[in-house]
């Protein structure tokens, strides 16, 4: 799956899981806002909304049964009261029941008191409603204590003008309540009042006068009227609800107050869910988008490395070295930025090995050739000069030197060519399957032809078995004229050179060129294969230039072998080529 696909995937779940969350959310505010509707409600009018619920979440423990303790503090709350009674009329529970309240009821006698066909002195509703096979009957009751003490008023009550005039103790249990009464015409106008706070309304129409008298919570206060039919005046006994003093409103109804906290409370939330998600999403999408705009912006700069923390890790990386969870949505990416910085710092170090052979190549050359040069052009200026007459066998003589020196120089160039070659990975042009025991020894005998060696000072010790190695034909003989010629160049005359081929047990061969010469100490045989370390100089003999074991390990490690030496002074020297088993064919 590559980015993209993996990119929207992640988008649509978190996009899913934050539609959800948001869902969640919401029905949990609406069932919010939905109870406390019916809380209302129930505490307007009880005996309607607040007796179902009351069914519905009443609960079975045993013999008795457990109501909701917030409907039973609401039917505290409205000065009321509540029983549970059987199907013959006996109360099985009661709540804040006054003393006066009957415990049992004959049929007859319940239905008088709720249809008021005889006296009772609280107002009743009643509930029944079947829940689980089981019938509930509950009777609900409430003191009209309001509608008493306006009888009480409207009856010691007298109009002295604009003034309502009360004996003192009524007037002083008015204050008390901090209620005021009003009197209204026959047109809802108030007429004469008494203890009425500014803020109090002076006129009624017939919807204000209802709805004032439903939905009391809506105004601050509750009200209770009485109505004279002979004179068709109104007297209104208004008295504050708890927590508002007299003549105050509540700044919005409780619904809409209720509304405004849940949706209020739904989009802050919904807000800080946003936020949170917003900076969720940008730690898990933008941080590594970020991460890989410094890795290029470092890669631009010549750094070809992953930006890294203070402690020099990765930042991608956890403390155990693997990936972060938030970048494998970008995995692709990384991999080929990793790919990219290590090719980068390949090539970054491939250059300067390169610059620096470069140099190291014109600088060699520059050397090498100095010498020699010198000699073509002392010669060439001696033949040159009017002072002397030089015979023809001096001219002969200088031609042969500098015949000398250019062989030499020549040499030189091709062998600093090569090990050029060598040192910048190149590789032998083409390569074949030879059998060594015939090739060795016809290499051996066509080296031994040197008018420098001594005759017979070479012997041949061949495998039991056949060998077969891929080389290089004119590589390989470099190397045996390189190693001939070190153990017969640097030492005493009459030193005998063994090279014996073996085949070993693990598969592999080994080719080992031991003398019995002089040996070495062993500061030369650790610096035998470094450049120029015998030295020559313009009187010397072209045999050599300088490069032969440099260029015979060289070679060596290009066929894919290895070289060894070992030597100790008086007792001969022996170098080994090897051939690991896999390269054996």
């Amino acid at each position: 799956m590559n980015v993209k696909w993996r990119l929207t995937l992640r988008l649509v779940g978190w996009l899913a899981c934050f539609g959800l969350i948001l869902l969640s959310l919401s029905g949990a505010v609406f069932y919010w806002i939905i109870i406390q509707l019916a809380e209302i409600q129930a505490e307007r009018d009880f005996q309607t909304a607040g007796l179902s619920q009351l069914v519905d979440t009443v609960r079975a423990e045993g013999k008795n049964w457990t109501f909701d303790p917030k409907l039973l503090e609401a039917i505290e709350k409205t000065d009321g009261w509540l029983q549970r009674i059987d199907d013959n009329g006996k109360v099985t529970d009661a709540f804040f029941t006054p003393p006066d309240v009957p415990n049992s009821y004959d049929p007859g006698e319940l239905s008088d008191y709720l249809l008021q066909h005889r006296p009772f002195p609280y107002q009743l509703a009643i509930w029944i409603q079947i829940k689980n096979g089981i019938t509930h009957t509950l009777i609900y009751g409430k003191t009209n204590q309001g509608n008493g003490f306006l009888q009480q008023l409207a009856e010691t009550g007298k109009r002295s003008g604009v003034n309502i005039l009360l004996p003192g103790e009524m007037l002083e249990k008015l204050k008390k309540q901090k209620a005021w009464l009003q009197l209204l015409a026959a047109d809802g106008v108030e007429i004469a009042s008494l203890n009425k706070p500014e803020q109090a309304i002076s006129r009624f129409s017939v919807p204000e006068m209802v709805l004032r008298s439903i939905y009391p919570d809506r105004y601050g206060a509750e009200i209770h009227t009485k109505y004279n039919l002979d004179t068709r005046e109104t007297w209104v006994l208004s008295t504050p609800l708890p927590g508002y003093g007299p003549g105050e409103q509540p700044v919005m109804a409780p619904e809409v107050q209720v509304l405004a906290i849940g949706i209020g409370a739904l989009v802050i939330a919904a807000m800080l869910l946003l936020l949170v998600m917003s900076y969720w999403f940008g730690n898990r999408i933008g941080s590594p988008v970020v991460h890989v705009l410094n890795w290029l912006r470092l890669l631009d700069k010549g750094q070809f490395r992953e930006p890294a923390n203070s402690l020099g890790k990765p930042k991608s990386l956890n403390r155990s070295g693997r990936r972060k969870s938030k970048y494998h949505v970008y995995g692709d990416v990384i991999h080929s930025l990793e790919s990219l910085s290590g090719t980068l710092r390949r090539n970054e170090q491939l250059q300067k090995e390169t610059e620096q052979l470069r140099d190291e190549w014109i600088a060699g050359v520059s050397h090498d050739l100095k010498t020699p040069l010198s000699s073509i052009k002392g010669y060439a200026h001696m033949l040159e000069t009017d002072t002397y007459d030089w015979t023809t066998n001096e001219v002969r003589s200088f031609a042969k030197v500098i015949l000398e020196k250019s062989s030499h120089m020549d040499a030189l160039i091709n062998d600093l060519t090569l090990t050029y070659h060598l040192r910048s990975g190149g590789e032998a042009p083409s390569k074949e399957v030879v059998e060594m025991n015939n090739y060795l020894n016809e290499v051996l005998l066509e080296t031994a032809q040197h008018p420098l060696y001594r005759e017979g000072g070479i012997r041949f010790v061949p495998a039991v078995e056949p060998v077969y190695l891929t080389i290089y034909k004119p590589w390989f003989q470099r190397i045996v004229d390189n190693l001939v010629a070190n153990a017969f160049l640097h030492n005493r005359k009459g030193t005998t050179l063994t090279v014996s081929l073996q085949m070993q047990e693990a598969g592999g061969v080994i080719i080992t060129f031991s003398d019995n010469g002089e040996g070495m100490n062993e500061q030369t045989a650790d610096r035998l294969f470094e450049r120029y370390f015998r030295g020559i100089d313009s009187e010397s003999r072209s045999e050599g230039t300088g490069l032969g074991m440099a260029i015979s390990k060289a070679l060596v490690e290009a066929l894919g072998a290895k070289i060894e030496l070992h030597t100790h002074i008086g007792e001969g020297t022996s170098i080994h080529i090897s051939w690991p088993g896999n390269e054996e064919i």
